[in-house]
C-alpha cells in the first residue's frame, strides 16, 4: 500500500502539477497583460540550472537521507550534505528556476508573471506551513547552517562568509528587481513626471557602477554579526517594498528608470539599469557604517552626499525617488521596532475585553471591530461599483455572514462555542449569495469581484475581533520577541484552550499583515480592469496560501488534524485550486460607474449593524444554539 502511495505521490508532483502549471499558463495567456520576456538562451540556462538543482537535491535526499523527496514519506535521516551545504531547499529552488526558464523560453507573460510567482509562493507556503515545523519535530536539535545563510543574530565578529552571503542575497535581489522594474515600467511615465533635481554631470554610467560597488561593500565595514544581519534584512525588506510598489503601481516604479535611459547604446543601458541603486540603499549603508565607527564621520557624510546625488540622477523623477526612499528607509530600517510596536499593540487589544449586560442581552466590545469592518467594506465596495449595486452588496454580505455561522456551528459548535463563525463558511455562502443577487437582476460577477477587492481589508479589521475574542489564536512559542499573552477569562485562549499567560504566536497579526498585502494586489488588479473571475481567483489563491501558513502556527484545541495537516490547511489548498480554475474563466473586463450615493451609505450602515449584532451581541443566560458568543 505504501508503494502505491509513493507512486501516486510521484505522479502527482512529477506529472500532474507540471502539466497543470503549463495549461494554466496557456489558458491565461490572453488575460495577463504584463510584458513577456523572451530569450531562448537565458531561458534554457535557467531550465538547465533548475533541472540540475532538482536532480542534485533528490540525489542528496536519497543518498544521505536514506529516503525519497516526498513529504508524505519523508527521509528518515536529517540531510546537511550535498547542495544542502550551500543553501536550503535546492529542490524548490530548482523547480522555481525551471518554471521561470520555461516561461522565458516560450515568451509566456502568464508563465512569468502569474504561474511562476504563484508556484514560488506555493513552495514558500509549503516550507513555512509544513516542512519547517515537521523537520523541527522529527529532528529536534538539528541545525542546518549553509554557506549562503545570513549571519546569526549574535554579537560575535563577522566572517567573510557572513559578508559574502549578505552581499550575494542583497545584490541578487537588487539586480533582479531592477530588471523586473525595467520590464514593467519602461513605457510608463513616473507619477510626478520627469522631475530632475541634480546636475547632468552625475548621469554617468561609471559613477553609477561605482555607487553599486560601494553600497555592496558596506558589509566590509560591519564588525558584528547582528549588525550585519540587521543591514541585510533592512536592505531585503526595502528592495522588496520597492519591487512590490512597482508591480502594483507602475507609475511609482517608473521613477527607477535611469534618466536619459534611451539615449545611449543598448549595452550601456543594461549596465545602467541593473546597477541602479535606490537612494534608500545609500541611506542604509551610511547609517550602518556610521554606527560602526564615528571616526570618519565627516568623510562618510561627504561620500554619502555624493552617492545620493548619483543615485538621484539615476531616476526619471528625482523628487518621487527622494520621497519614496525616505518612506522605505524609515520602514525597512526600523522593522524591528515596528514589529515590537505591532506585537505589543496586538497584546493590548487581546486583553481588552469589555462587556455590558442589559437585561438578557449582552454587548461585547469586539463586535465594534467587525461592525466597523463591514461598514467600511460595504461603503468601499459600493463606491467602487456604483450606487446601483448597493443593495445587492448588502444582501450578499448578509448571506455570507449567515453561512459563516452555519459552517462554524457544524464544524466547531459545542457547549462552550454556541455561536462561532468560520471564514470558509463565508466562501461556501458565495454561490448562494450569487444566486440571490442574480435574482435581483444585477451583474453577479461585478459583486463577486468588488467583494474580493474589499474582503482582505474587512478580514484584516475583523482579526482585531479575533484578538479580543481569542479565536484563531496561535500555538505556544518560546520567543518573547514573537509571542503575545492572553489573560482575560472570557478569551477563548483561556476558557477553551487553557493557555492563559502562555506566549503564543500572534497568528491574528500574521493574518492582518498578509491580508493588507493581498488587498493592495487586488486593488491594483481592479484598477487595471482585470476580469472579475481573475480577481476572484487571485483572492482565493493569495488568501489560501496565507491561510495555509497561518494555520500551521495556530493552536486552537477544537481544530481537527487530518493526515498531518490541520483541517483548514486542507480547505486552504482547495481554495488555491478553485482560485486557479477561476482565473481561466473567460470574461470581459468590468465596466462600472463608481460613485457614492445615499443607497451605499444606508446599505453600509445596515450591514455594519447586522455584523455587529451577529458577532458582538448575544444572550448570556440562554443555552440554545446561536445564543452565546462566549
Amino acid at each position: 500500500m505504501q508503494t502505491l502511495g509513493k507512486i501516486l505521490y510521484a505522479f502527482l508532483f512529477l506529472v500532474l502539477v507540471p502539466a497543470g502549471l503549463w495549461y494554466w499558463a496557456v489558458f491565461t495567456e490572453s488575460i495577463v497583460r504584463f510584458p513577456a520576456i523572451a530569450s531562448k538562451t537565458s531561458g534554457l540556462l535557467l531550465v538547465v540550472v533548475g533541472i540540475f538543482l532538482l536532480l542534485w537535491g533528490m540525489f542528496a535526499l536519497r543518498k544521505y537521507g536514506k529516503g525519497l523527496p516526498m513529504n508524505s514519506f519523508p527521509p528518515p535521516e536529517f540531510v546537511a550534505a550535498g547542495p544542502y551545504r550551500l543553501f536550503r531547499h535546492p529542490i524548490y529552488w530548482g523547480f522555481g528556476f525551471l518554471v521561470v526558464g520555461v516561461a522565458v523560453v516560450t515568451g509566456s507573460a502568464s508563465g512569468l508573471w502569474l504561474v511562476a510567482p504563484t508556484t514560488i509562493l506555493g513552495m514558500v507556503a509549503l516550507v513555512w506551513g509544513y516542512e519547517k515545523i515537521d523537520l523541527e519535530e522529527r529532528f529536534p536539535g538539528s541545525v542546518l547552517r549553509t554557506v549562503l545563510d545570513l549571519p546569526t543574530d549574535s554579537p560575535a565578529l563577522t566572517t567573510w562568509r557572513d559578508r559574502l552571503a549578505s552581499v550575494f542575497w542583497v545584490a541578487s535581489l537588487l539586480v533582479v528587481g531592477n530588471y523586473l522594474v525595467l520590464k514593467l515600467c519602461e513605457n510608463t511615465p513616473p507619477l510626478l513626471g520627469n522631475t530632475v533635481l541634480v546636475h547632468p554631470f552625475f548621469e554617468n554610467t561609471a559613477l553609477r557602477v561605482l555607487v553599486f560597488i560601494l553600497v555592496m561593500a558596506v558589509p566590509i565595514f560591519i564588525n558584528r554579526k547582528n549588525d550585519l544581519l540587521d543591514w541585510s534584512i533592512s536592505a531585503i525588506i526595502g528592495l522588496a517594498c520597492s519591487i512590490f510598489s512597482a508591480i502594483i503601481h507602475p507609475t511609482v516604479g517608473a521613477q527607477y528608470l535611469p534618466g536619459g535611459y534611451f539615449s545611449a547604446g543598448a549595452g550601456w543601458n543594461l549596465v545602467r539599469m541593473l546597477t541602479a541603486v535606490p537612494l534608500f540603499m545609500v541611506f542604509m549603508g551610511y547609517s550602518a557604517v556610521v554606527r560602526q565607527s564615528r571616526r570618519y564621520f565627516l568623510l562618510f557624510s561627504l561620500l554619502a552626499i555624493l552617492l545620493s546625488l548619483v543615485s538621484l540622477s539615476n531616476s526619471q523623477s528625482s523628487l518621487l525617488h527622494l520621497l519614496t526612499s525616505l518612506v522605505i528607509f524609515a520602514l525597512s530600517s526600523h522593522y524591528g521596532a515596528i514589529w515590537i510596536f505591532l506585537k505589543s499593540t496586538a497584546e493590548e487589544i487581546a486583553n481588552s475585553w469589555r462587556e455590558w449586560i442589559f437585561g438578557k442581552v449582552r454587548v461585547i466590545n469586539h463586535g465594534f471591530y467587525i461592525g466597523l469592518g463591514a461598514f467600511l467594506g460595504i461603503l468601499l465596495a459600493g463606491y467602487l461599483s456604483g450606487p446601483v449595486y448597493a443593495w445587492s452588496i448588502l444582501v450578499f454580505a448578509v448571506i455570507v455572514i449567515v453561512f459563516s455561522a452555519i459552517w462554524a456551528q457544524v464544524v466547531e459548535g459545542s457547549e462552550k462555542l454556541k455561536r462561532p463563525f468560520g471564514y470558509y463558511g463565508a466562501l461556501v455562502g458565495i454561490p448562494f449569495g450569487s444566486l440571490a443577487v442574480w435574482a435581483m437582476g444585477v451583474h453577479v460577477w461585478v459583486i463577486i469581484a468588488v467583494i474580493s477587492v474589499v474582503m482582505p481589508w474587512v478580514q484584516a479589521i475583523g482579526r482585531l475581533r479575533c484578538l479580543v475574542n481569542g479565536c484563531c489564536h496561535g500555538r505556544p512559542v518560546d520567543n518573547p520577541t514573537i509571542g503575545i499573552r492572553f489573560f482575560h477569562s472570557r478569551s477563548r485562549v483561556v476558557n477553551v484552550s487553557g493557555l492563559k499567560g502562555r506566549l503564543l504566536h500572534p497568528t491574528q497579526l500574521y493574518a492582518m499583515l498578509w491580508l493588507l498585502l493581498v488587498g493592495l494586489v487586488l486593488w491594483s488588479l481592479w484598477g487595471h480592469h482585470f476580469s472579475a473571475p481573475f480577481i476572484f481567483g487571485q483572492y482565493l489563491i493569495l488568501t489560501g496560501l496565507g491561510r495555509f501558513v497561518e494555520e500551521a502556527y495556530r493552536g486552537e484545541a477544537q481544530t481537527l488534524v487530518v493526515r498531518g495537516l490541520r483541517l483548514y490547511q486542507w480547505t486552504a489548498i482547495l481554495s488555491v485550486m478553485v482560485g486557479i480554475l477561476m482565473t481561466v474563466i473567460p470574461a470581459e473586463a468590468l465596466s462600472v460607474a463608481p460613485g457614492l450615493g445615499w443607497e451605499t451609505v444606508v446599505a453600509a450602515v445596515v450591514g455594519g449593524l447586522f455584523a455587529f449584532f451577529a458577532m458582538g451581541i448575544d444572550f448570556p443566560y440562554s443555552n440554545v444554539r446561536f445564543s452565546r458568543l462566549v
